[in-house]
Order: C-alpha cells, then sequence, then structure tokens
C-alpha cells in the first residue's frame, strides 16, 4: 500500500469517527418523562404538541398511545378532528418509544408511501434541529448530526472504533448502535423507526441486528391510512381492512404481544373507521369518537341566521370584501357572545384561528363554511348517515327509471286533477306539472327550465346565456325575474293535457318557492292571468327536535291540510305580502314523495313516469338529497340534507311545490284527518191530515 492511500484511509477513518458521545444536558427532563408520554409532548416539543395544553379527551387518547407502548398487546383507535395533532402526536409517540427503549421497532404505516415518508421526513426534522432532544438524547442525535445529512456516511460511521450500524434513509431510521462509558449499549441502539403505505410491503417487515438477531416489529401506530376516495370506496375500505387484519397485526408474529393504535378521522358512514369504531362488529378495538364540539349550541338560530348572514354577505368582486364581513360577523359574536355560546362546549378550549375569539366560534365557522356533511364527519367524526339505496325505505335514481317508467305516452285515465310547482333562481326559473289520481298516484306530465335551454335541461351552473337577464336586458335583475316569472306562469296556466280517454285537463292550482326574491315572485303572480290559481309558498324543514308545524294555535282565517302526510298552512291575507301565502314542511314532503316513489307501480298512492327518458328529474329526486332518521320528543323524522357532491336539486323543490299544489284543491289525499263527526241535521216532521 502507498503512503499516499495510507493516509487516504487513515484521514476517512478519522471522518467517520464521531469521537465520544457528549453528556444528557438535562437528565431530571430527560428522567421526568421516562414513563410520562403526555409530559414528553409537552416538554420536548414546545412548538408543535407542547405549543397549547391538550384538552382532557386528548390527554385520554395519549394515555392509550402510553399504555400501548409500555404494555403492548393492546388495539387502540383514536378519531380525532381535523386539526386536533394526531399525526404529530404520532410522531412524537414513537420517537418516546424508541429514545426511551420502550420499544424496538415501530413501524408507522400511512395512507400510501408518500403519506408515511412524510411522517418519517418530520421526525428526521425534529432529530436533527429540536434543542431539547439534541441536550438530552445524544446518543442519538450526535451520530446524526455527524451523517450531515448524507446517507452515504452510514456505513463507515464509527464510536470508539465500532460501526454505529446508523440508518437514515427516505423511509427508514435506524439509531446508531452506541455505548455508554461502562461499555454497555444506550438503550435506544439499533432502533428503528419504518414508514410504509397501508397498501404497499407491509408483509414480512423484519430487520436483522449487528448481534444477529431479527428483530420485529413490537408497535405499529397507523396514521391517517385512508385518503377521501378510499374512504368513499367499499372495495378498498375492504382490501384495506384486510391488509390490517392479516398483515399489519400479525407483524410481531406469535412470541410478542404486537402494540397497535389507529389514529385517525371517520371521513364517510361505513369507512374502515366507523367500522372499527363499531365495538359489536369489532370488540377487540378499544378506543372513542373525538368530537371537537361535544354540545352544540341550545340555540343555534343566532349563529345559522344573523352570524352566518353577516359572514356570508360581502361582494365576491373585491378581494378585501370577505375579509371585512368576518371580522364584521366576530364582532357580533363578541357582542353577543353568552347567548351564542349557551349550551355549547368545545372539547378543546384553544382549538381556534387568528381572528377568531373561541374554539366555539371556530367549530361554528367550519359548520357555516363548508356545511353540515363536512363538521359532522372531519369535526364530529359523525358521518351523516346516509339511507342505503335498495335496503332502506327509498330507492336510488336507476331503479326509479328501470321501475317507474311506464309504456303510456299520456296521462292515465284516473288522473283527476293537475297541479304546478315553481322554483326560483337567479338566472331561470324550473318547473314541474304533476298530475295526480284521488287516491294521490302521481304522474309528472312535464318539467324543465324557464327560459328554455337551446340545449335541454341542463345544470344551474351551465346556464349562462339564454337567462332572464339576457331575455330583459334593459331590466334590473328583480324586474327581469318578474317578467320572465310572468310568462312562465302565463305558460303553465294555459297548458292542456289529454288522458288516454281523450278527456283534456288542466293545472287547477299551482304553488311558488317564494323564499328568494319574494317581492319579485308576488309581483309576477299578481301580474300573471292566472293569478287566481297560483299562491307563494315557504318551505321550513322542520326537525325532529322543532314543534310540528301542525301543533301550532290556528290563525283566525286560517285555512290546514287535511292530509297528516303533506302539512301545509294557508294564512289570511299577508298585510307585507298582499296576499294569501302557504307555509309547508319541507321535510315531511320529500318524505311523502319519496314513499310514493318507493310504493310498487299501479297501485293507489304509486308515482308512474310516462314513457322516455328521466334520467335528469330521477337524478335530482333521488341523489341531490338524502334523508336522515332522528327522533324527538313527537316521534320520528326524516330530515333531508343535501349531499355533499350532488346533482342540482331544484326539480326536487319544484316537484314538492306541486304536491303541496295538488293537495291545496283539496281534491286529492292520501292520509285524510278524520275529525269529529259532525251532528246529522234533523229533519221537519210533516204533519199528514187525516
Amino acid at each position: 500500500m502507498s503512503r499516499e492511500s495510507g493516509n487516504s484511509r487513515r484521514n476517512q477513518m478519522l471522518e467517520a469517527e464521531i469521537g465520544d458521545i457528549p453528556f444528557v444536558g438535562n437528565p431530571e427532563r430527560r428522567d421526568r418523562c421516562r414513563l410520562d408520554l403526555h409530559r414528553f409532548l409537552c416538554d420536548y416539543f414546545p412548538h408543535t404538541t407542547g405549543m397549547k395544553p391538550f384538552s382532557e379527551d386528548q390527554i385520554a387518547a395519549i394515555k392509550r398511545l402510553e399504555i400501548g407502548i409500555l404494555e403492548g398487546g393492546s388495539r387502540v383507535i383514536n378519531a380525532f378532528p381535523r386539526g386536533f395533532g394526531k399525526t404529530t402526536i404520532s410522531e412524537n409517540a414513537a420517537l418516546w418509544a424508541v429514545l426511551y427503549g420502550h420499544r424496538r421497532f415501530v413501524p408507522i404505516i400511512g395512507a400510501d408511501e408518500n403519506a408515511a415518508k412524510s411522517n418519517i421526513e418530520s421526525i428526521k426534522t425534529e432529530l436533527q434541529i429540536n434543542e431539547a432532544l439534541n441536550e438530552d438524547f445524544p446518543e442519538v442525535c450526535w451520530p446524526i448530526a455527524a451523517l450531515e445529512n448524507k446517507s452515504q456516511r452510514c456505513r463507515s460511521q464509527t464510536c470508539g472504533g465500532e460501526l454505529t450500524h446508523i440508518g437514515w434513509s427516505a423511509d427508514q431510521i435506524v439509531f446508531a448502535t452506541v455505548r455508554k462509558q461502562d461499555g454497555t449499549l444506550y438503550e435506544s441502539s439499533g432502533a428503528i423507526i419504518l414508514a410504509r403505505g397501508v397498501t404497499g410491503r407491509v408483509r414480512g417487515m423484519a430487520h436483522k441486528r449487528p448481534d444477529g438477531t431479527k428483530q420485529r416489529p413490537d408497535f405499529v401506530i397507523l396514521d391517517d391510512i385512508q385518503t377521501d376516495e378510499s374512504a368513499s370506496s367499499p372495495t378498498q375500505c375492504f382490501k384495506r381492512l384486510e391488509a390490517i387484519q392479516k398483515a399489519v397485526l400479525r407483524l410481531g408474529g406469535h412470541n410478542e404481544q404486537l402494540a397497535c393504535v389507529m389514529n385517525c378521522t371517520c371521513i364517510c358512514e361505513g369507512d374502515i373507521v366507523d367500522q372499527l369504531l363499531d365495538h359489536k362488529k369489532h370488540p377487540e378495538w378499544e378506543g372513542q369518537r373525538i368530537a371537537m364540539l361535544r354540545q352544540r349550541a341550545t340555540d343555534e338560530e343566532m349563529w345559522l341566521g344573523q352570524y352566518a348572514d353577516i359572514r356570508r354577505t360581502y361582494n365576491p368582486e373585491d378581494p378585501r370584501d370577505r375579509k371585512r364581513a368576518i371580522a364584521e360577523s366576530t364582532e357580533f359574536y363578541i357582542a353577543n357572545r353568552e347567548a351564542m355560546d349557551a349550551g355549547a362546549v368545545a372539547t378543546w378550549e384553544h382549538c381556534y384561528s387568528t381572528g377568531e375569539v373561541s374554539a366555539i366560534q371556530h367549530a361554528y365557522n367550519i359548520l357555516i363554511d363548508d356545511g353540515e356533511h363536512v363538521f359532522a364527519s372531519e369535526c364530529q367524526n359523525q358521518p351523516m348517515r346516509f339511507t342505503a339505496h335498495g335496503s332502506g325505505e327509498f330507492i336510488s335514481s336507476r331503479e326509479m327509471q328501470r321501475t317507474r317508467t311506464t309504456i303510456d305516452m299520456m296521462p292515465s285515465r284516473d288522473i283527476e286533477i293537475v297541479g304546478f310547482g315553481v322554483d326560483v333562481q337567479e338566472r331561470c326559473a324550473y318547473y314541474t306539472i304533476l298530475g295526480a289520481s284521488e287516491s294521490f298516484k302521481i304522474q309528472p306530465l312535464a318539467y324543465g327550465q324557464w327560459p328554455v335551454q337551446s340545449r335541454g335541461l341542463i345544470p344551474y351552473e351551465q346556464v349562462t346565456i339564454n337567462t332572464f337577464q339576457s331575455q330583459y336586458p334593459d331590466c334590473s335583475v328583480e324586474k327581469a325575474i318578474e317578467n320572465g316569472l310572468v310568462e312562465l306562469f302565463d305558460e303553465l296556466g294555459a297548458r292542456v293535457f289529454t288522458r288516454e280517454d281523450g278527456v283534456d285537463i288542466e293545472a287547477l292550482q299551482g304553488c311558488c318557492d317564494a323564499n328568494y326574491q319574494t317581492e319579485a315572485v308576488m309581483r309576477a303572480i299578481r301580474r300573471s292571468k292566472y293569478a287566481g290559481r297560483i299562491l307563494p309558498t315557504f318551505g321550513r324543514g322542520f326537525r325532529a327536535t322543532d314543534k310540528p308545524m301542525m301543533h301550532s294555535e290556528r290563525v283566525d282565517g286560517e285555512k290546514r291540510s287535511r292530509d297528516n302526510a303533506i302539512p301545509w298552512r294557508m294564512t289570511p291575507d299577508s298585510v307585507v305580502l298582499g296576499r294569501r301565502i302557504v307555509k309547508f314542511c319541507a321535510n315531511s314532503v320529500k318524505t311523502f314523495l319519496h314513499r310514493r316513489i318507493s310504493s310498487p307501480t299501479g297501485g293507489e298512492g304509486s308515482f308512474e313516469l310516462l314513457n322516455g327518458d328521466h334520467r335528469v328529474y330521477c337524478d335530482q329526486l333521488c341523489e341531490s338529497e338524502y334523508p336522515v332518521k332522528a327522533e324527538g320528543p313527537y316521534g320520528t323524522v326524516f330530515e333531508w340534507k343535501t349531499r355533499p357532491t350532488r346533482p342540482d336539486n331544484h326539480l326536487l323543490d319544484t316537484t314538492c311545490n306541486a304536491i303541496v299544489a295538488l293537495s291545496l284543491t283539496n281534491r286529492v289525499a292520501f292520509a285524510p284527518t278524520q275529525g269529529p263527526a259532525r251532528p246529522r241535521p234533523m229533519r221537519k216532521k210533516v204533519s199528514s191530515l187525516l
């Protein structure tokens, strides 16, 4: 060997040697956290898990993690709301497990390889820059710092002349095998943290230690193992659950009690988390659903009414106006905080963002901005329960098209009454005309958009050319809507339908939803040639906790439905609006409609589509909203909710208004209310002269 090569080799060995391990900076802090995961998370990570005090539920979840790490053998599932630090807690808990030697091999398994690698990247960053860890765990952090983030140096690194066998790759960290001054190994020596995707290389996970022993995983952290796509797919849920049960939970072999903790969020009904949290189906898993709000406000009217209106009312074309609206809504909340917070209990009082003043406000901002379906799953871990099509009370759009379309081209001879419903939007209106028999058998006779679109019935977002405003370019938005509705009312009132027996029938009653542009709707009705047949309606979805509308006191001159299934109230002439108005329970009418759709075709109270292509109509009726069965003091109610991803629901609204119009005629009934029997008039006695 030449002198130059010998010097080079000697220099390489000197570079690979990391020297003596420094002393522990704060032995008291290190010992204090040895058996206390909660304290470790707070003391060593002041910028993440130690930044704000944990809630009681978070502390309980951390305790379950701690017991799993220390004792093994448990299967724990902690369903956290988004933003509750579950991933950071998982990563830092994995560090605690290996730093103190509680566990030797900790795989972190995510939804896919990329997600798992981001966990490892986060842990590596802490080991490199966290000052508290560098001070108190020099046997781990000193060898890592010596690598200077260059994985090529791992193979040659030595401490006291012995190879450290350190590992530093994109998906794996192997802690350095180093000795104390007394010659014994540090407790973290050779410990492994590894990242995998749940659908990737999970089976047969093992690592050969420097002494030749084979180390199998002894603690597994499942971190957010679902994606939005996989959670909504029964097939992917089944595959991932199979991977957990057959591969992940078998990683420890038969000689070790493998502990497994899943930190997650319940995304939708029937996903993996939702299934594992069902103790009847999976008694082998323990855990809980942690909600952002333990209790919602007693009176949500101020939140979902005035507060929401202030927050949503801004000019979308002004980039700063939304910030103004948000600031004003916060001022409104501060002024009314006591009343708005009444009854509400936040799980984690420190969970709120800049510009907000409480965790309760933060929760309601999510509810208002993103909707009930997002809030239910992402914040409450209680995803909305969709009624299963085919196995439940209601049927799907596809089944409706397949089984409810007749071969008839004309209304059947038992159709006696015709009514129509109208739903008003800014750019166009929607309508549906229904025919009905006396037993409330229903046949849709026509439906569509007004102004009529050249491409047929299209989604509302695509209505951009032929609009009310393009028809009346010189009018204001309100006046254009009014003029367009007058044309529509006159057209619907003049329509005549011929039954299969040759009898002509026309609409006796119409209803127009007046919740939007109320004044324009009222003026249009007054101007129509058929004003006497059209009434403005205001639908409200009475919930299970609400007092039913038919239980309220009767007003003088008020008329009410005689059909329990279609509750409506017709008020006397309104002083403000100048004519009678109809209020009805939207939840009840939608439930009535879907029960008619689900009834066998041909019988009384059934629903029949005339021959034709009704895909758009069926989609809007069956797929735009879904029922949630709720119990209340007045019984069971189906509360109808808008689907997260859905078609328009305008034809559903027009069909409901048309059903109310039919009921208003008092010539059709499905379940009439039996009132007290009226006394019969006495006949006059006629005396006969004999």
